[in-house]
């Protein structure tokens, strides 16, 4: 099981991988030459083997292999009680509004605004006009990311329910409920490679991005992360806080569900 931020759970592989692709010498220069930017050292390494060559090794090095992602977000206890049960479901408008009537239940103005609510989860839902979160379930590759960098997620919740508050309470009053009302929870799930490379490039394809002469994001976020790691040891993964979120559009079941996580606090190291 690959965990991103556990560089040690990836290392040996993926060096296994590009050492016969530039060779100990280039390998060895790496080592020494402490680049400033993760990215450059990521483009020493594509520019000796060249991108098409290093792209496709990294997509047969991740189809091999199973990773864990990270699905963040706030749950009423009966939410914890369902995905324990049911897996994760995709988000669809349908299914919110029996949780968003209970959360913004006891706001003041609720009377007021409660017979907006059909209209604004079907703009936000099927109609896509904010969002654009209907259908799919996030992930993050990095733990660290989602739980010391883009932290929206735990903050307030699934961003399909803070647009919806943020419709019917402008004043982001509802956003207060959304984060007073819910627990923060990180939902570890195991993925298989296949499903992480569909799911890294749900708009091209990583074949698709291999052809505009570009590493596809996925298998940069991988080759940058470990060359950067070889040319400066002391360099902690976790601290890039790494961006790279994973799509999908059917249901994970419970069996995948590894762990369900509640947060007290972030944690910088976590």
């Amino acid at each position: 099981m690959i965990y991103y931020d556990k560089f040690q759970t990836w290392d040996v592989s993926f060096n296994d991988l590009v050492e016969p692709l530039i060779g100990l010498q280039n390998l060895t220069k790496l080592t020494t030459s402490g680049f400033e930017f993760i990215e450059d050292a990521g483009s020493f390494v594509s520019s000796l083997a060249g991108i098409e060559l290093i792209s496709s090794e990294i997509l047969s090095w991740l189809t091999k292999n199973e990773f864990c992602v990270f699905h963040g977000t706030r749950l009423l206890p009966k939410e914890v009680a369902s995905i324990r049960e049911l897996g994760l479901q995709p988000l669809t408008a349908l299914s919110r509004q029996e949780r968003l009537s209970e959360v913004f239940g006891n706001h003041d103005d609720w009377e007021v605004v409660k017979e907006n609510l059909t209209e604004v989860l079907d703009d936000v839902g099927p109609k896509e006009k904010q969002g654009r979160r209907e259908g799919q379930v996030h992930f993050s590759l990095s733990r660290s990311g989602l739980v010391n960098g883009f932290d929206h997620y735990l903050t307030h919740g699934s961003e399909f329910d803070q647009h919806v508050a943020s419709r019917l309470f402008p004043d982001n009053s509802g956003l207060r409920l959304l984060q007073s009302k819910t627990v923060p929870y990180l939902v570890h799930v195991k993925m298989s490679g296949e499903d992480l490379v569909k799911g890294a490039h749900p708009h091209f394809s990583y074949q698709d991005v291999i052809e505009m002469g570009e590493v596809p994001g996925l298998g940069a976020t991988f080759l940058n992360a470990w060359a950067f790691k070889k040319s400066n040891p002391d360099f902690d993964i976790r601290k890039l806080h790494s961006d790279c979120c994973v799509m999908q559009k059917k249901p994970t079941s419970r069996e995948k569900i590894m762990e369900i996580e509640e947060l007290n606090a972030p944690n910088p190291m976590l």
